[in-house]
């Protein structure tokens, strides 16, 4: 679920590439994290003017699903 943008300061906000960086994963993980609905972006792009913009926050809860789901995964092997 998407933070609220009237909670983020300037700080809490990524593009993409900061967002892959900040999670320690790909820029091409970051947009298969928004494919599959995991992560949705706190300021949508809007063509090329307005850069999409993602929360940190959210990156976190994204990681933090995943590590769930790969725990949950482990265990039922």
């Amino acid at each position: 679920m998407a933070t609220s943008v009237f909670r983020l300061f300037p700080k809490d906000l990524l593009d993409y590439k900061q967002a892959a960086a900040y999670a320690g994963v790909s820029p091409s993980t970051i947009r298969q994290w928004v494919h599959r609905g995991l992560l949705e972006a706190a300021i949508p792009g809007e063509n090329r003017k307005i850069v999409t913009m993602y929360a940190k926050q959210d990156i976190d809860e994204a990681k933090r699903v995943l590590a769930e789901r790969e725990q949950a995964g482990q265990q039922a092997a």
